[in-house]
């Protein structure tokens, strides 16, 4: 177990620092292509509810044939995505790279949030989210400087300048997978067969309310983020004229932040309940926004990016409530048909992401996401169960 979780910290760091370099262009980068951000937030929605099929079955996967293959699919998912990016020339191509990544996003996600549960003890399980989201965050911390210099060095926001990082990408995410594939241990099989462990999953999800709630939880996330964040670095670009460097600045006041407070955040998570460490620190995705949309100048984007980093280092938290929900031997159909459930219901939230920034204003989906947590998101936080000390029942 501990030599898993070395190999997740090993991955997560390289694949952090690689992912890093492009991810915050990969919507600019479609839009350059050709596409206006109305279209972009309705194929995006198609791509996430394409995606929701098989990314979920990398859940049920991990219940019947082991963590480990599930994982490896999901890996090679995440590279044929950035195939497909970096060698698109028009963005028909891209969106079928959108569909792999948001279908690897999800799929990896959950699979690697299993290993992580199951390498560490309740009492110190938040803890140990947090430090290898630190860890691999530490790995990635100057990603968004070093994007910004190939991208000036190709000819600036272009997409001859933003493609060669697609191609440096592409290249770690193989070494990583190779190395995964040779040395990550096998923890958890089922052998049952794929019909129970589906029924399985939906008899869980009826007879727990609980697990019910927390799905709807996910779900808004969709039209928290989904509904925003494709358009953040658009609107960066075209409303708040920032240029690649205060991009890359950007992110790397992100990822300081998050290194600083993940570890943090996790043993408050550890000592006075996951829920009330999660509810607490979403105050700075809400001052974050304000941050964003009132920036008098580009420069002010940088201490954005910082408030949102801190608001990210409460992700490993959420992510042990995830984990913390239901047994051991039933976490990959969990997270099978909770990701089922939440990417279908979801999948409309880019469109109207898209068409409120496009048809209203750029400032709306932003405005609305705030909204959708503040009233509808954290009151049901609020609500749920504490996981500290012992399994829901």
């Amino acid at each position: 177990m501990k030599n898993n979780y070395k190999l997740l910290v090993f991955r997560r760091s390289l694949s952090g620092f690689f992912n890093n370099l492009y991810s915050q262009y990969i919507y600019l980068y479609i839009v350059m292509l050709g596409i206006n951000v109305a279209y972009l937030g309705l194929f995006r929605s198609i791509a996430s509810l394409l995606s929701s099929f098989i990314s979920s079955s990398l859940g049920f996967i991990s219940d019947i044939f082991g963590r480990k293959k599930a994982y490896i699919i999901g890996l090679l998912l995440e590279i044929l995505s950035i195939v497909f990016f970096a060698f698109a020339f028009n963005w028909t191509f891209c969106l079928l790279g959108l569909a792999l990544s948001i279908t690897s996003f999800f799929g990896l996600k959950s699979v690697e949030n299993i290993l992580i549960a199951e390498s560490t003890s309740r009492e110190s399980r938040a803890f140990g989210f947090g430090l290898i989201s630190s860890l691999s965050i530490t790995a990635s911390i100057f990603s968004p400087l070093i994007a910004a210099y190939i991208i000036n060095m190709c000819g600036g926001i272009s997409t001859q300048g933003i493609r060669p990082l697609f191609y440096i990408g592409l290249i770690g995410l193989v070494f990583t997978t190779v190395v995964i594939i040779l040395f990550l241990s096998e923890t958890y099989s089922s052998g049952e067969s794929i019909k129970y462990t589906v029924l399985d999953a939906f008899r869980m999800v009826k007879e727990k309310k609980w697990l019910q709630k927390w799905i709807l939880v996910e779900t808004l996330g969709g039209y928290v983020f989904d509904l925003s964040m494709p358009f953040t670095t658009i609107y960066m670009v075209e409303i708040k004229h920032a240029d690649e460097f205060i991009i890359g600045y950007t992110g790397t006041a992100l990822n300081i932040a998050s290194i600083l407070f993940s570890p943090i955040i996790g043993k408050l998570g550890d000592k006075y309940g996951r829920v009330k460490t999660l509810a607490f620190f979403r105050i700075f995705f809400y001052i974050s926004v304000m941050i964003f949309l009132f920036a008098p100048s580009p420069q002010y984007l940088i201490l954005y990016g910082f408030f949102r980093g801190i608001f990210f280092a409460s992700s490993p938290v959420f992510q042990t409530i995830t984990m913390e929900l239901v047994s051991r031997n039933f976490r990959g159909r969990w997270e099978g048909i909770k990701s089922l459930i939440k990417l279908i219901a979801r999948s409309p939230a880019s469109f109207i992401g898209g068409y409120l920034y496009y048809y209203f204003s750029p400032e709306t989906p932003f405005i609305t996401a705030v909204l959708v947590d503040m009233f509808i998101r954290l009151p049901l936080i609020f609500s749920m169960p504490e996981t500290l000390y012992k399994s829901v029942k």
